[in-house]
């Protein structure tokens, strides 16, 4: 008969394993009385022969819990991320590497006491409808090379890399937004450069890296260029301090006045690494 009812798992500890305390996953092995242990535990207890509650000689070995393995893999959990639209499942063991992958993890709005939190397609979404901040699509393509207009405040660049079989909707590694805040100072245009990723502390500890190159052609002949690794962010903490973001400066003599407001870039957007 199917259990119904059945809303939540009252000791988790039930299925963590005994040695590492870490989710028990398959495969699951167990001594002769029924206490249980993951995988990786059982090949560092193996030299002591005995079980690492009760003490009992295990003999040649642990023995395969099947019962356990299909157990674990049955119980499913909701994501944290549900509230902004994931409605994966995942087994309770591998919860912590739907997270760190769920395309719906939020990222915060970077505007001023906005506090508007969602996934960066809801964030897209957020910045046209209530900032007006413009936007535009790029798709990254071997060594290509694109030109924007960017606008006093905040500028918004969504990749893409149509090559790997995604989109800028899809795969969470290559759903980034960059964001490109132009402010006006003394010395002229200041570019800050930061990138918006829900994930962004595992990216910074993974590869390939974003490569990021800035080129400016002013009327006068004059040409700026500098290239960068792309740090990235999910605004939990707000924007960081202007001088934690690459600064990219086009003095107001490179500018031609007249010119609508704006300041023409090139970028060119690669994978390193």
């Amino acid at each position: 008969m199917a259990v119904e009812g059945v809303t939540a798992v009252v000791d988790a500890d039930a299925l963590n394993c005994g040695v590492c305390c870490r989710p028990l996953r398959p495969p699951i092995f167990q001594c002769v009385v029924g206490h249980v242990l993951c995988s990786p535990c059982r090949k560092k207890l193996a030299a002591a022969g005995r079980c690492h509650v009760c003490g009992v000689a295990v003999g040649v070995g642990h023995w395969r819990c099947y019962a356990m393995e299909k157990l674990v893999r049955s119980i499913r959990v909701a994501c944290p991320h549900a509230a902004h639209g994931c409605s994966a499942s995942p087994a309770y063991y591998n919860l912590d590497a739907h997270q760190g992958s769920c395309p719906h993890a939020p990222c915060h709005c970077p505007g001023v006491a906005c506090g508007f939190v969602g996934s960066t397609a809801a964030l897209l979404d957020h910045f046209a409808a209530a900032h007006n901040w413009p936007c535009i699509t790029l798709v990254i393509s071997g060594e290509r090379m694109f030109r924007f207009l960017l606008q006093d405040g905040f500028n918004f660049v969504v990749l893409a890399d149509h090559s790997r079989g995604c989109d800028a909707t899809s795969s969470h590694r290559h759903r980034l937004i960059i964001m490109l805040n132009m402010t006006q100072q003394p010395l002229g245009h200041v570019i800050s450069v930061l990138g918006i990723h829900p994930h962004a502390a595992a990216m910074r500890s993974s590869s390939p890296k974003m490569q990021c190159e800035l080129m400016f052609f002013g009327s006068n002949g004059s040409h700026l260029m500098s290239k960068f690794l792309l740090e990235c962010s999910d605004l939990v903490d707000g924007l960081p301090y202007p001088k934690q973001c690459f600064q990219f400066i086009v003095p107001r003599s490179f500018v031609q006045e007249g010119g609508g407001g704006g300041v023409q870039i090139y970028a060119r957007i690669t994978l390193i690494g």
